[in-house]
């Protein structure tokens, strides 16, 4: 499931945490005036203060634009959330693409790629193998319900805030690192909704009387779990703009780093809540960590970035950072990685310039 709540014409978009409170927006309206909220008395009390205070004008021009023409990035700087968000999703949708196979039939398989380079591979698992391998965990996983039920209800629209527990994100401090994991949030749903939609992978509640959700079960597809793709994909973006070094999210995982832990909680919450699978949140991760991964070495100017895949019908396990780690390691099991180059792919210069302003901020 996405973290987006009703996105009511960009209003119901407070899920993202610093990215919450953009909901005033509703289809571009009611934009604030200099000194309280748009309002039909405001409009009427400055449309009488003109008629109050103007003397007589023929159309004629009395001032020259000094804020026109200017480079992107500058513009870029000046826009207002709405645009620019529209913007920024615009540029990091332009990077990649989606190969979920030929007509109607349900697939099997699903590939991301960056740049025209094949980044994530995933194959799904089939539902009687979810119902035998998988479903026992749930039994498992229910016991901690009350305990997690805090996080599981904020979780539904709000992940970010749990990573500003670990590194510095105050909205207004750090502007363009919110901006960037907003888009981040923003791309992962546009990618594993369609994903989802392809695969149509059952949901537990689908296999047993007996989950009994703690929340609203979604309407979409189990497989991969969009919490985990988020998680996994914000993590792997902080990890880089929090420490300054070189992106590198299975290392981090390997050594348990905070951000990854807090993404691991987020995942198996879903999995607490009895809405996934554990392989959902797997797929997930491995969808997350190689998005922004090959995203945030695609800005740094590397060379080359990890490809991941991840075949569904060959794990049966749980999900930890533990069994995450293990499968990262394998590397001839049910995740494989190899490298793709990122050489030739085109990035807008305005782009550039707002990574660099994010990096700085930390």
């Amino acid at each position: 499931m996405t973290i987006f709540g009703g996105q009511g014409g960009q209003g119901g978009q407070g899920g993202q945490g610093g990215q919450g409170g953009q909901g005033g927006q509703g289809g571009q309206g009611g934009q604030a005036h200099a000194g309280s909220p748009a309002s039909p008395y405001l409009s009427t009390a400055l449309a009488a203060a003109r008629d109050g205070t103007m003397h007589y004008w023929d159309g004629a021009a009395s001032r020259v634009p000094n804020k026109t023409g200017r480079p992107t990035w500058d513009a870029v700087r000046a826009l207002d959330d709405f645009p620019r968000r529209a913007v920024l999703d615009r540029a990091l949708s332009a990077l990649v693409a989606l190969d979920l196979g030929l007509g109607d039939a349900r697939s099997a398989t699903a590939g991301l790629d960056l740049g025209g380079r094949r980044v994530v591979t995933l194959t799904r698992p089939e539902d009687d193998f979810l119902a035998t391998a998988q479903l026992p965990y749930l039994r498992s996983y229910a016991d901690l319900r009350i305990d997690r039920l805090a996080e599981i209800q904020v979780q539904t629209s709000d992940i970010l805030s749990f990573y500003g527990a670990v590194g510095y994100m105050h909205p207004d401090a750090t502007r363009w690192t919110h901006a960037l994991a907003g888009a981040l949030l923003r791309l992962c749903t546009e990618i594993e909704m369609p994903i989802k939609l392809a695969f149509d992978v059952a949901r537990p509640i689908a296999m047993a009387w007996e989950v009994q959700p703690i929340i609203q079960t979604p309407g979409h597809g189990s497989w991969p779990s969009g919490h985990a793709t988020e998680a996994f994909a914000t993590a792997t973006l902080l990890s880089r703009l929090f420490s300054g070094a070189p992106v590198d999210p299975a290392g981090e995982v390997a050594r348990g780093a905070p951000l990854f832990r807090h993404a691991a909680r987020i995942a198996a919450n879903r999995t607490v809540a009895g809405v996934h699978f554990p392989t959902d949140s797997v797929a997930g991760a491995v969808l997350g960590m190689t998005l922004a991964e090959a995203l945030v070495n695609l800005l740094d100017g590397a060379a080359e970035t990890r490809a991941r895949s991840f075949d569904g019908r060959a794990y049966a396990g749980d999900f930890t950072l533990q069994d995450l780690d293990d499968l990262l390691r394998d590397g001839c099991g049910p995740v494989t990685t190899q490298t793709v180059p990122l050489a030739g792919i085109a990035v807008p210069g305005w782009l550039r310039a707002l990574w660099a302003e994010a990096t700085a901020e930390h």
